[in-house]
């Protein structure tokens, strides 16, 4: 079982694994990169008010080395969102993201929701597996990005 456990935003692993995370989606959508060469995620500062948000790690219970991380936010009416999930691609297919995911729900009980781009098939794949009894839907966002949404309850 993967260990999950959470970070500060300023967590310097978090920060490492949000470039492997971002250089993915680079592939597949124009992401932002600063004369640093470094990606820039936008969103991380709102990971401070940890009321509404919370940043995670997963750690390799065979290594306790860091393969991937969740960040999710909790909205107004209580329900938890899944923001980002990365596992690494060397840690994938053993099992550590469904583990993730199973602690990363048992950790924080109660309504979830998360989003999953159409250009990312194996991602919905993956979640429609670790979800459960979802109720889903296709919806277009602000941004005319077509995803998927799937709701439950643990």
């Amino acid at each position: 079982m993967v260990a999950l456990i959470p970070v500060d935003v300023d967590d310097e692993r978090l920060g490492r694994l949000l470039q492997l995370y971002i250089h993915e989606w680079s592939g597949l959508i124009p992401v932002a990169i600063n004369t640093d060469a470094l990606y820039v995620y936008e969103k991380l500062p709102l990971y401070r008010d940890r009321d509404a948000r919370a940043a995670f790690l997963f750690l390799d219970p065979a290594t306790a080395t860091p393969v991937g991380f969740a960040l999710v936010m909790r909205d107004a009416t209580g329900r938890w969102h899944v923001e980002e999930f990365f596992v690494i691609a060397g840690a994938r297919r053993r099992g550590l993201g469904r583990n993730g995911a199973a602690a990363l729900f048992a950790a924080l009980r109660g309504r979830w929701t998360l989003t999953v781009r159409q250009e990312n098939r194996l991602a919905l794949k993956f979640w429609r597996s670790v979800s459960p009894a979802c109720e889903e839907r296709v919806e277009v966002g602000d941004d005319g990005v077509t995803r998927t949404r799937l709701s439950f309850a643990v």
